[in-house]
């Protein structure tokens, strides 16, 4: 699972920039039911990020889909450049290097890997092993210096290009730490988007040719009130993939009739994003639980009471998953969270975005109430990333 996530000079993070699920210090409200105790460290089940339009909220997980593409997409030729997308907004920062880095606990262990690179070549790469106080490097490198920590690998060194990763190459010499990350970004970190990708894809819809877990992804959907009858795949010429129906009773007055198929991609945003979700904790139980399930944008497409009963189910003590999401709904900070559990993103002038955990205010932790609300804070401006609208401005403007 994830530990931390540090992004430098990616779109608007100028700044190196950490996004922890790690818990607060001494914070033990809802440690049973939205923390992971026994892991070591403790980690948060989910993290909630706010933020006003603009402020950066789709670029932080932008920026770890970029990572997780560069890991498992590599380059196929030399000449073939990477997706860098720094800080446009310096004249210095616009010729850095990006740098991302991501702290996992897998499996009892817990690794340590990052690197950096420009459009053309990886500059630098380092994998380590945390035991306690004692590190272990895996391997580290620095430009063309590559230092390996098992000798097997040291063949390999003459084979990697500039614009590729050495993690790539040392797991598919079956490197066990390196196949471990590689896993974790291929397997473990799944992205939840508002377009149909994820249905394209043949390990999330091979769960939905299973009729037994078909059924129960219906029975869960009828339970938060979308009144569906069923879920078919078809096959159709010309598409490699099946595709997915759902299917509907069709009522005269009280009474059914029959029943209609209707194309997923003809449903409401609301369903195709609830199926997503659904089949993300699904996949993931049927995988061995322990997945990072990222989602930009959650509950736009939802009512505030389903927002809430998927948050208190991602909290809840059967959750074996973890869950980071994006929105605008601040009415989701009173939602049974932890303090710890909400960060808040917002931009200066300059464009740079800062991300900031409520945690990180002293007075937010001194409060000993359990009724206090955050969100009613959060929009009497308490803890800033608030947008700035300018009513007089913009009806001068309408008037003219």
């Amino acid at each position: 699972m994830l530990i931390e996530f540090t992004v430098k000079n990616y779109a608007s993070f100028k700044e190196r920039t950490t996004l922890s699920a790690e818990t607060g210090n001494r914070l033990r409200k809802l440690k049973e039911t939205n923390t992971f105790s026994s892991k070591n460290p403790s980690l948060l089940k989910s993290l909630l990020l706010f933020g006003p339009n603009g402020s950066g909220k789709s670029q932080l997980i932008q920026a770890l889909q970029t990572m997780e593409g560069i890991v498992t997409r590599p380059t196929q030729a030399a000449t073939d450049k990477l997706n860098y997308y720094p800080f446009l907004f310096d004249e210095k920062s616009k010729i850095e290097d990006t740098y991302f880095e991501v702290k996992l606990e897998l499996k009892n262990k817990i690794y340590d890997y990052s690197f950096s690179y420009n459009r053309e070549s990886i500059t630098s790469e380092a994998l380590t092993l945390i035991n306690g106080n004692k590190e272990k490097s895996i391997f580290s490198r620095n430009g063309n210096d590559i230092h390996v920590s098992n000798k097997l690998l040291e063949d390999s060194i003459p084979k990697l290009r500039n614009n590729s990763l050495f993690l790539y190459l040392a797991q598919s010499e079956n490197d066990a730490d390196c196949i471990a990350i590689y896993k974790w970004f291929a397997d473990d970190l799944l992205f939840i988007h508002d377009n149909l990708a994820m249905f394209s894809q043949e390990k999330f819809l091979s769960q939905l040719e299973n009729k037994g877990l078909r059924k129960e992804i219906v029975s869960f959907l009828n339970s938060i009130d979308f009144d569906i009858y069923g879920i078919r795949l078809k096959d159709e010429p010309y598409h490699l993939l099946k595709r997915i129906y759902i299917v509907h009773k069709i009522y005269d007055h009280d009474k059914m009739i029959g029943l209609k198929e209707i194309k997923l991609a003809d449903e409401s945003t609301g369903l195709q994003q609830i199926l997503q979700i659904v089949l993300s904790i699904v996949f993931a139980q049927n995988e061995g639980n322990d997945k990072t399930i990222i989602m930009d944008d959650f509950s736009k497409a939802f009512h505030i009471e389903l927002a809430s009963a998927l948050i208190k189910i991602f909290n809840s003590k059967e959750s074996l998953n973890q869950f980071i999401v994006t929105t605008h709904n601040v009415q989701l900070m009173d939602n049974d969270l932890r303090i710890d559990q909400i960060y808040l993103i917002d931009k200066d002038f300059h464009g740079i975005s800062n991300l900031k955990s409520v945690f990180d205010f002293e007075d937010a932790r001194n409060i000993g109430r359990h009724d206090i609300s955050f969100a009613k804070r959060y929009l009497q401006g308490k803890f800033g990333a608030m947008p700035v609208i300018n009513i007089d401005g913009l009806c001068s403007i309408l008037s003219k």
